[in-house]
Parts: structure tokens; sequence; C-alpha cells
């Protein structure tokens, strides 16, 4: 069950995109969201996924808080986007940190298996210039 309680969002001080929604989608619903151009389809729905932080209020997925508990909300429910453009739009790390945080990756083994590749890259560009020369 999705239950979105007094959500509101904004991307500058003045405008409110989204203001105090409620909805309640129960398990086994199918829901759309329709709407013209700008109406917060897109934004609600990055709320609720996590891919946009919550202004106000509070989004649960099956109890867990989108806002409070991020990973354990994360964990119940899949994503398909459109187009994965979010992808494309992170740094390397941020990438690898998305991964890890998905499979609950300690910063401990993170930090290392991330060293060891980096290793491996920069040996390997190394190998490459010699071969190169």
């Amino acid at each position: 069950m999705i239950s979105i309680k007094n959500v509101s969002k904004s991307y500058d001080k003045k405008n409110k995109i989204i203001e105090k929604i409620n909805l309640e989608i129960k398990g086994g619903e199918i829901f759309g969201f329709l709407g013209p151009n700008g109406a917060g389809k897109t934004t609600t729905i990055k709320m609720i996924t996590g891919i946009l932080d919550i202004d106000e209020g509070d989004i649960l997925i099956n109890g867990k808080s989108i806002k409070t508990d991020p990973l354990e909300a994360k964990k119940e429910f899949g994503f398909v986007p459109d187009s994965p453009d979010m992808f494309l739009n992170l740094k390397g790390i941020e990438y690898l940190n998305f991964i890890a945080d998905m499979y609950e990756v300690s910063q401990q083994q993170r930090k290392q298996k991330i060293d060891e590749l980096k290793k491996l890259v920069a040996d390997a560009r190394k190998a490459e210039a010699e071969d190169s020369q």
C-alpha cells in the first residue's frame, strides 16, 4: 500500500508544485496520474520513489516511510523509469554508492571494494599508456 499524507513540494520558496496532497493506493490497485504539464505528476512519482525529497508530510510504502527510513521503504517496490536518464546524471561514485545502498553493502566493505576498483582502473590505464608509447 502507498499512503501519501499531507505531502507538499516546492522548487523555490514562492511556488508550491504539490500542496498537501493525500492519497491512498491499496495493494493490488492499479493507479495512474493524469493531468496537464506542470500539474505535479512526475514530481509526485519522484517523491514516492525517493528520487526527490519531500518538503512536508510523509509517504509510506507498506508502512515504511520514504522520508525517515528510505532504504527499507525502497525495498518494498520496484521502479522502471520511462528512460534511464537519471543514471546519466550520477557521478561514478554516486552510482556505486546507489548500488551499494541497494544491496546493503557496509561503508567499510564498499570503501575497500571501491579502492580495489580504483587501483585496477589506474593500473589498466598505466599499462595502456605504456603500450601506446
